[in-house]
């Protein structure tokens, strides 16, 4: 006499779906820091390649006029010209002045002369290569080790006094005594620069990379 074969299958017990769900869980936990890592890894290699062409641009710029760009024009002209400006013809692209990583803020600066465009992220070395306090541009024989000169970095952004930021900047502060004469040192990293502490801020490379900070150099070459 044949029987005939149960078709019933058993279900999961409740422990075993917790042991289950628990197992995902710990693997989630595992594998969602390394794909940020990787995603962000793959982000700074974005910046780092905006980074390059914009230091490439600016070197490019400083061989035909002698000179590096101002960061700013004058106060008195309106709207002003932004360094970005100045190299954007050598780029042809908005898309390279904006760093992938920064926040929505951070992107909120608008170009001076166009409105309608926005540059956030990046910030360049205004005391060093064109600086409107002093009316001045560098020459390209003025620096000396323009290998070892900051052009570009990653920097912060404005901040509110609650800390929160408002804007991208477009400038970072060198290690060097304020040029309205008042002394105070304005260090990389904002130290003591005039204006306060929140000015300061606005002014920091900012290490947005998996703790790295890209940087393009007055010779054209970049590093993270």
């Amino acid at each position: 006499m044949a029987f005939v074969g149960s078709s019933c299958k058993r279900a999961f017990t409740l422990i075993e779906l917790l042991v289950v769900i628990a197992i995902i869980a710990i693997l989630a936990a595992i594998l969602f820091p390394v794909f940020a890592k990787a995603r962000e890894r793959a982000r700074g290699s974005a910046c780092h390649s905006n980074i390059r062409q914009l230091g490439l641009a600016v070197s490019m710029y400083a061989a035909d006029n002698e000179r590096y760009p101002m960061h700013s024009s004058a106060s008195t002209q309106f709207p002003r010209t932004r360094w970005a400006d100045y190299i954007f013809p050598y780029v042809k692209s908005e898309a390279l002045f904006s760093c992938p990583s920064a926040t929505a803020p951070v992107l909120k600066k608008k170009w001076a002369h166009d409105q309608n465009r926005y540059y956030g992220g990046f910030g360049y070395n205004f005391q060093y290569l064109g600086n409107t306090r002093l009316q001045w541009a560098a020459g390209v024989t003025s620096i000396k080790a323009p290998a070892e000169t900051i052009a570009l970095a990653d920097t912060t952004g404005v901040r509110r006094d609650d800390g929160t930021i408002t804007a991208g900047e477009y400038i970072i502060d060198p290690p060097l005594s304020s040029a309205r004469g008042s002394g105070n040192s304005a260090g990389y990293y904002g130290d003591g620069t005039e204006g306060g502490a929140r000015y300061g801020e606005r002014a920091w490379p900012v290490e947005r990379h998996n703790g790295r900070v890209n940087v393009g150099f007055a010779d054209g070459h970049s590093e993270a």
